[in-house]
């Protein structure tokens, strides 16, 4: 109201009532326009009680009476107020009632982003250090190869580049070619040049893998495990791809068992590189050794090899599968999850916290889908929105427990037998709500595809066992002259310790003659015999998800 509106207002009313209006209306604290009609009743009130008065002394002194008996200015102006709210229309109301609830959540949820955000983590175990105890068994350093790969890696020289469509590198260009006679004369060249350049490496990695143990260093920063460096393993990949090319250069010339030599010495790389480790060192020592057994049988394709070597060949890839391990295994993998809530969860004691946005932002890069490019409010409130949304610290722990739980039981069981227990690799998690997958986010992250690395593990054992049991056929047939009828014929006559199991029937790896060669095969991923047929995609190249695995005869 306007000054000049209370002054009318007041104009008939002593000094002390005006005040004293004003002062009640002050108190009551209320909107504006009901302000404006309770200082109106108010003042009409007073008029009311006065208008009787003969002077200004007297409606002075009753003014003064009526303020005493109204009582507390303070109290007043509060009980005006309630009695006007309970006046007010009830969808004015629900409105306010509305508005006051949504203010009070907007301060509380306001407060928990605060308080989450306000977090710490208690960094209790170096996780990477563990992985390395893992991994080093109680054995001199003498006995440790890394040291001599580290020689290797070092002496290695690149393969040379070659003219092809655009200048490109040996091993890209002939990768696809699995026989020396398959290579051009300028790429046999570079290739003995390759060799030659190489002899350093090549030595320290024969020396290498004739070490019982081998174990890494590893450095990571802030010692963290998502952030552990590997570079050993592009390296011996590299290396071990060199190896087997001279392998089939060795073989190609006539030095057969220098050539199966490089061969085993490329399966003994691969033992390195399997047990408790993580993952990706698991798969790189299985595609190692699956390097060494598909180009031992590429140059049994290609060469004949005399008997008593066969034999000898025999024996030593029988000795090394019996020494070997084919089941995944996940201990070391544990830490990639133990280390990630450690480090974005709070922990009260009780096994149990919150993520941290923060920390989470912090390592955001290191987890493959969240991934920090800016460093922008919205970019903070996405982690912030993921950790309201994620489970606690129990939960998640309990999660990603019965994960690798399942995980080391499954390892135990072949492909088939999975296949008939109609296991669901996803756990369920595909038949999970939008809000459970918000919740337990990390799983989709960290947890690793069980179902494949079971499949690749007992892929590569049923090469080991096809290996060996081409080289049994190929010395009965030395011997006798024909092909043996049935494997069982194998066994009985002393070439064969014990049948081939496939892994994805468990019966044995079918074999089958022909006129004049034989068929040795697993049903593979799709479990179901094929006839020896290999799988073909749209484009007809070969598959694995169809047909089956030939492992003989071998097809380039």
């Amino acid at each position: 109201m306007k000054k000049k509106g209370k002054d009318k207002l007041f104009e008939n009313l002593p000094a002390c009532a005006a005040e004293f209006i004003k002062l009640v209306i002050k108190k009551m604290r209320y909107r504006k326009k009901v302000r404006v009609d309770v200082m109106a009743e108010l003042a009409a009130h007073f008029e009311d009680e006065l208008k009787d008065c003969a002077n200004d002394q007297e409606k002075e002194q009753k003014a003064r009476k009526l303020i005493e008996d109204f009582g507390d200015v303070k109290l007043l102006g509060i009980l005006l107020r309630r009695a006007k709210k309970r006046c007010r229309p009830v969808w004015r109301t629900v409105v306010a009632r509305t508005f006051q609830t949504i203010g009070a959540l907007i301060l509380c949820f306001t407060l928990y982003c605060i308080y989450i955000s306000l977090g710490k983590p208690t960094i209790a175990v170096n996780y990477v250090e563990e992985a390395a105890r893992l991994a080093r068994p109680v054995a001199d350093d003498n006995l440790n190869a890394a040291p001599i790969y580290q020689k290797a890696f070092d002496a290695y020289k690149e393969p040379p580049l070659v003219e092809y469509e655009t200048e490109t590198g040996l091993l890209d260009v002939i990768k696809d070619k699995d026989w020396v006679a398959e290579l051009t004369e300028e790429e046999l060249a570079l290739l003995k040049q390759w060799l030659s350049d190489n002899a350093d490496t090549i030595e320290f990695f024969k020396q290498a893998a004739e070490r019982p143990y081998c174990w890494w260093k590893r450095e990571a920063k802030d010692n963290f495990v998502l952030s552990v460096l590997m570079p050993e393993l592009a390296s011996l990949r590299n290396i071990t791809k060199m190896m087997v090319w001279q392998s089939k250069l060795k073989a190609h010339e006539g030095y057969i068992e220098e050539a199966f030599d490089d061969l085993l010495t490329c399966y003994r790389v691969g033992r390195h590189l399997k047990g408790t480790r993580l993952l990706v060192e698991q798969l790189v020592g299985m595609a190692i050794q699956a390097l060494s057994t598909k180009n031992a049988l590429v140059i049994l394709n290609n060469k004949e090899v005399d008997s008593q070597l066969l034999k000898n060949l025999q024996i030593r890839f029988e000795k090394l599968m019996a020494e070997d391990t084919y089941i995944i295994n996940y201990e070391t993998e544990r830490f990639y999850a133990l280390d990630f809530m450690q480090r974005c969860y709070t922990n009260n004691g009780r096994g149990s916290g919150h993520m941290i946005p923060g920390e989470l932002k912090q390592i955001g890069g290191l987890v493959g889908e969240v991934e920090v490019k800016e460093n922008t409010v919205f970019d903070y409130g996405r982690f912030l929105v993921m950790s309201i949304a994620s489970a606690n610290r129990c939960e998640m722990s309990r999660v990603f427990e019965k994960i690798y739980s399942t995980a080391e039981e499954w390892a135990t069981k072949t492909p088939w037998q999975l296949h008939e227990e109609n296991v669901d690799f996803e756990m369920g998690f595909a038949n999970w709500s939008f809000l459970k997958k918000a919740r337990y986010w990390p799983v989709t992250l960290l947890a690793p595809s069980m179902g494949r690395l079971n499949e690749i593990a007992y892929r590569q054992k049923a090469q080991v066992e096809a290996l060996i049991t081409v080289l049994a056929i190929i010395r009965f047939k030395q011997s006798t002259g024909n092909y043996p009828e049935s494997l069982d014929n194998l066994v009985v006559t002393g070439y064969l310790k014990q049948l081939p199991m496939d892994p994805f029937s468990d019966k044995p790896l079918i074999y089958k003659r022909t006129e004049d060669n034989f068929t040795l095969y697993s049903v593979g991923l799709n479990f179901i015999d094929d006839g020896g047929e290999l799988g073909k995609n749209d484009r007809g190249n070969p598959t694995d998800s169809e047909g089956d695995a030939v492992f003989w005869p071998v097809i380039n």
